[in-house]
């Protein structure tokens, strides 16, 4: 029944009119102009489009609370729903045991907890703690937690797992790794300024604070220190071609090497070797002109290092390094 009344504003003292309906389960019209509509069950739900929500019959068996449906059929057949919002035509609907999650989007699915859906049929009927954002993106159909997927109907662009803050670009997962990577890119990358790793970049393209490994699949180049604090940079084969040569090589310059015990085998050129053994130490300056046979040693001749047209022996517990200066 419609049962217009009139009350009695006491801040402005004038009568204001009110138009209150009971016991009305449709109404039917055009247009309706109003400057508030107060919507709601007593489980405090509100449904808003032509069959969004459950039957006002059902709200006790459905045992759903705290929820807001808004568009055609959002949320229909749903139960055992608290604090949901469903936005979109069919958004939601049929959802069973699902709470404080938002599902937007035509078709958009909801389950679990606490989960965000936005896209034309996106989401996962389980699972808690997920962000899917992008028309289409359903996992696969298979149930996730704690993740994070942006893309296009299961094209994902960008993939995270929330849970230990990963992050992968192009990758349909993210891979298990010891250390675990943070973040991974599938393809080329590119940064057009200054990249930092372990600081704030500067002036360089390219600034690292800690010890650096390159790797060709042929030879490796490390930049590191020593446990006295000395910088070491090295260059090396890798396993799988051990017999392989691995220089260091400067057009018009030099490259060095270092080690210990005999050192038979010399580049074309000048060479300067500094020894130590015991707390004593040698130096040398050599010519090799052609090959390991011609060599000549001068200067600081001693018993640390030995040496004969062949090759150049060490003491025993001595350290060398052998800079060499190539010749054409």
């Amino acid at each position: 029944m419609f049962r217009p009344t009139f009350v009695y504003d006491t801040t402005n003292g004038i009568y204001q009119s009110k138009l209150e309906l009971t016991n009305i389960d449709t109404v039917s019209a055009n247009t309706i102009s109003t400057y508030a509509v107060s919507v709601g069950d007593a489980n405090s739900n509100v449904y808003v489009g032509v069959g969004a929500g459950n039957a006002h019959s059902n709200m006790v068996t459905k045992n759903n609370s705290n929820n807001t449906f808004v568009g055609t059929y959002a949320g229909a057949s749903t139960s055992n729903v608290i604090n949901n919002v469903f936005i979109g035509y069919c958004a939601g609907n049929g959802t069973s045991y699902s709470s404080n999650s938002i599902s937007i989007g035509t078709n958009s699915t909801a389950g679990g907890n606490s989960n965000i859906y936005i896209g034309y049929g996106t989401g996962v009927g389980q699972g808690s703690n997920n962000i899917f954002i992008g028309s289409g993106m359903t996992n696969s159909g298979s149930s996730a937690s704690n993740t994070f997927l942006l893309g296009n109907s299961n094209s994902t662009t960008i993939i995270g797992d929330l849970s230990t803050n990963r992050v992968g670009i192009n990758m349909s997962s993210l891979p298990t790794t010891t250390p675990p990577i943070a973040f991974d890119v599938n393809g080329y990358a590119r940064v057009t300024s200054g990249l930092g790793i372990g600081k704030v970049p500067g002036y360089y393209s390219l600034d690292v604070n800690g010890s650096m490994n390159v790797s060709d699949g042929y030879g490796v180049l490390t930049f590191t220190h020593d446990v006295n604090g000395n910088s070491t940079t090295t260059i090396s084969n890798t396993s799988s071609y051990a017999a392989s040569n691995a220089t260091l090589q400067v057009t018009g310059g030099f490259f060095s090497s270092n080690g210990t015990g005999s050192l038979t085998t010399f580049k074309k050129g000048m060479f300067m070797i500094s020894a130590f053994s015991n707390g004593s130490g040698q130096g040398y300056i050599g010519i090799a002109p052609t090959t390991s046979s011609q060599t000549l040693v001068s200067s600081n001749t001693g018993s640390i290092i030995t040496s004969n047209s062949s090759s150049i022996t060490f003491a025993a517990n001595t350290t060398w390094t052998i800079t060499y200066f190539p010749s054409p």
